[in-house]
């Protein structure tokens, strides 16, 4: 993995991995043997919805459960236990217009639906091109339809607009400033803001000028396991962790996830099955034209690996809305669309042996039979755990060269 590497001289003997969600904050404090020795959480995290599709966060809000699951987790460690160096995941495809001097009033999450018309109303050239570049396809709830509809006139009331954006940042990389006072994203977060360029992991000048930007406004692409900088005072006191503890660049949570789980090799899969269920494969290949359409194509956090996604829908939430008396058609349906979607990715699905399950489905032991009997190949399930959080905390515990994030267990 390419990264610069920690201060070996750095003292403590746990790393801290953060996981800011979605819905609310977890963190884990890992021990040199990658063995989990305190977890923190938070509360939930506000969403204010409105009745034109708007699904919006209050940063502030999102900074307070980040550093209170922290916090917790670090307050579980038995006296003269030091942490050396912490790292975040983090959801993505959210946006956050940061005003001069770092201020924000929102985030604009991934759950967004005002700006479905933006990739809607793109030519069949414009949507290809998306494609071709970003790795994934045009879809709204990702940064570049959210700041073209951001920007466009109207779509706040006369006198109520923001101080102008200074830079159009996303959770992972608004929570590094906070720590650090320094501006860096990662390659896997990056892709979330549809304006990367996948195959060199920069961004776009194509895709940030039909976005209308220019790429100064956006962080600094970053590899995950690098350093950001150093804790600042204010995050440190926050957190209860001394100022100038290393901050390791993290990633997306679903690749987080993997990394913890061990999905890190070609052909490996698993299956989120939260409320929402998302099918990812690991390939070494970074080939966007040989991509099903279905799939969208992101860095793996590490290096010369990717993750090839598809978002299956909320079949969490339908199951949790069945009545009893029609579980096993539901169970059915669950399998139907998983075995669709690996038939779908083709080639990039075929070399696993196993799928890897995690989530609130993995409750329903039927339902993981079904879906085993289904698909034709073996489904591990995995307790509940801070999968993202534990990823993070291998990434930091190999930038301090403890051991390599890949061979973690």
């Amino acid at each position: 993995m390419r990264r610069t590497g920690v201060d070996q001289a750095s003292g403590g003997d746990v790393v801290l991995g953060l996981d800011a969600g979605t819905t609310s904050a977890k963190a884990v404090v890992v021990d040199r043997a990658g063995e989990i020795l305190a977890s923190g959480g938070s509360d939930p995290i506000a969403v204010l919805s409105t009745p034109d599709g708007g699904r919006e966060q209050d940063p502030a809000e999102i900074w307070q459960a980040f550093t209170d699951a922290g916090r917790r987790a670090v307050e579980g460690l038995g006296s003269g236990v030091g942490v050396a160096a912490l790292a975040v995941a983090a959801q993505s495809g959210s946006v956050i217009p940061v005003a001069v001097g770092g201020s924000a009033e929102r985030a604009i999450t991934w759950m967004d639906t005002r700006f479905r018309s933006v990739p809607e109303n793109w030519s069949d050239g414009v949507a290809a091109s998306v494609r071709a570049v970003s790795g994934w396809m045009p879809t709204p709830g990702v940064g570049l339809s959210t700041i073209v509809g951001l920007q466009a006139p109207g779509t706040r009331k006369p006198g109520a607009d923001p101080a102008p954006v200074w830079r159009w940042a996303s959770v992972d990389d608004y929570l590094v400033f906070r720590l650090t006072g320094q501006w860096a994203t990662n390659p896997s977060n990056a892709a979330g803001m549809q304006l990367m360029d996948v195959a060199t992991r920069t961004w776009s000048d194509d895709l940030c000028r039909l976005a209308g930007i220019d790429p100064g406004l956006l962080s600094p692409i970053r590899e995950s396991g690098s350093t950001a900088g150093e804790l600042a005072g204010e995050a440190a006191a926050a957190l209860g962790l001394d100022a100038g503890t290393p901050v390791v660049i993290g990633g997306h949570d679903q690749a987080c996830a993997a990394l913890g789980l061990g999905v890190v090799d070609p052909g490996d899969l698993f299956l989120s099955a939260g409320t929402a269920w998302v099918l990812t494969a690991v390939t070494d290949r970074a080939d966007v034209a040989a991509l099903p359409p279905s799939l969208n194509l992101s860095p793996h956090v590490l290096d010369g690996v990717w993750t090839a996604s598809e978002n299956l829908g909320g079949l969490g939430a339908m199951l949790a809305e069945t009545p009893p008396a029609r579980t096993q058609d539901a169970f059915v349906t669950c399998g139907e669309r998983v075995h669709q979607a690996l038939e779908g990715a083709g080639e990039f699905a075929a070399g696993g042996d196993e799928l890897t399950m995690v989530g609130g489905g993995t409750r329903f032991k039927e339902l993981v039979e079904v879906m085993a009997g289904m698909i034709g190949r073996p489904v591990v399930t995995r307790p509940e755990a801070a999968w993202p959080a534990l990823g993070a905390a291998r990434l930091a515990a190999a930038a301090l060269g403890w051991v390599p994030a890949g061979e973690a267990t």
